[in-house]
Formats: C-alpha cells, sequence, structure tokens
C-alpha cells in the first residue's frame, strides 16, 4: 500500500494505545504509521440532548480541518467521547473515502463501559468527560480493550480503502452493531475482502 496511515489524537488516548496501534496496523497493511497530531473537539459538535458528538458533522470538521499530507494519507482519528449518527443511537466509528479518514470512539470499547460505576462517574461530571483509563484494567482486560480498538481501527481502514460490510461473521469486515460483534471476529480480512484490497 502506498498511502502511509497517520493517527490524530482528539482529546485525551493513552500513548499506549497509540504505540500498540501503530506496531500492530503497520504489518496488516504494509506501510509506515505515524501519530500526527492532537486535536481538541469543540463542544459546539455536542448535541446536549444526546449527550453524544453527531458523527457526520464531526467527520465533516475533521475532513475541512485536514493538512495536505492527511488528505494524501489514510487517517485514522481516535476519539475518546461517545458518537451516533442519524437514527443509530451510538457507532463504534466512521468512514469515508475521500479523503480516506476513520474516526473509531473508544468509548464503549471500554471493558467497564457496562459496569455501574462507569455511568455513576459520567453522572457526577457536568461535561459527561471520562477519561478512559487504562492503568485501571487488567491483563485480561487490556488485552481485551486494545484488541477491540485495533479491530475497529481495521475494520475503519477497510471502508476507507473501498470495502463495504461482509457477510463473513469472522472477517474484520463484518459489521459492528453490538460488542459481541467485535469480539467475535478476526483481526483479518477473509478472502474475499483481501481480494478487494
Amino acid at each position: 500500500m502506498e498511502e502511509k496511515i497517520n493517527i490524530l489524537v482528539l482529546n485525551n488516548i493513552s500513548w499506549v494505545i497509540l504505540r500498540y496501534l501503530a506496531k500492530n496496523l503497520s504489518p496488516i497493511f504494509k506501510t509506515a504509521v505515524r501519530v500526527s497530531r492532537n486535536i481538541i473537539i469543540p463542544t459546539t459538535l455536542l448535541n446536549e440532548k444526546k449527550r453524544q458528538y453527531e458523527g457526520r458533522k464531526f467527520l465533516r470538521f475533521l475532513t475541512e480541518n485536514m493538512t495536505l499530507g492527511e488528505v494524501k494519507s489514510i487517517t485514522l482519528a481516535l476519539f475518546d467521547r461517545d458518537i451516533f449518527t442519524g437514527n443509530l443511537d451510538y457507532v463504534f466509528g466512521l468512514a469515508s473515502q475521500f479523503p480516506k479518514i476513520c474516526i473509531i470512539s473508544l468509548f464503549r470499547l471500554h471493558p467497564h463501559f457496562e459496569k455501574s460505576y462507569f455511568a455513576e462517574r459520567l453522572k457526577k461530571k457536568k461535561t459527561r468527560k471520562f477519561i478512559l483509563l487504562v492503568r485501571k484494567l487488567s491483563i485480561s482486560e487490556k488485552t481485551l480493550y486494545y484488541e477491540r480498538i485495533l479491530k475497529e481501527a481495521i475494520h475503519g481502514i477497510g471502508h476507507t480503502l473501498g470495502l463495504v460490510h461482509c457477510d463473513n461473521r469472522e472477517c474484520i469486515m463484518y459489521s459492528s452493531s453490538t460488542i459481541n460483534d467485535i469480539d467475535g471476529k478476526n483481526t483479518s480480512f477473509c478472502q474475499n475482502c483481501r481480494k478487494k484490497l
């Protein structure tokens, strides 16, 4: 693959996660991966009623603020907040083929997302910000969390390269409607999807 992958950091993302992604994405796509820059997302993109960020507006904001180098590459934007789009209550990510950019929300990928204290901590914070701490996770939870992030990153990059959702439940391009869909698939493309790359 000729294009490089730039990781765009939106708000607070652990350097451990960034290093993990760079190390694991490079051999999969056979290209260089680098962390390009950090962007603080304006609160104007927050839907106050839903307390989430609207995905399409978010994607538009990022594409309008991309550098020339980012437009020529594939951009993987990592976000630590919850996003939704259209009539979907939430999405794990969104992607565009031109420019080649995908946004991954780490919020619902966190192993503690379903736990009550996660929700309680959110209620206590006025801005609904919750730093997705890695150091509070057990070794098995960290492994699960990193793997989920990697899977969604590969899936999103696949979309930027023109791939659509796959019917094969184990293929990385299988649609991820729930966290179980993500956990059930591999980190690799099936034979059919690989041929299309």
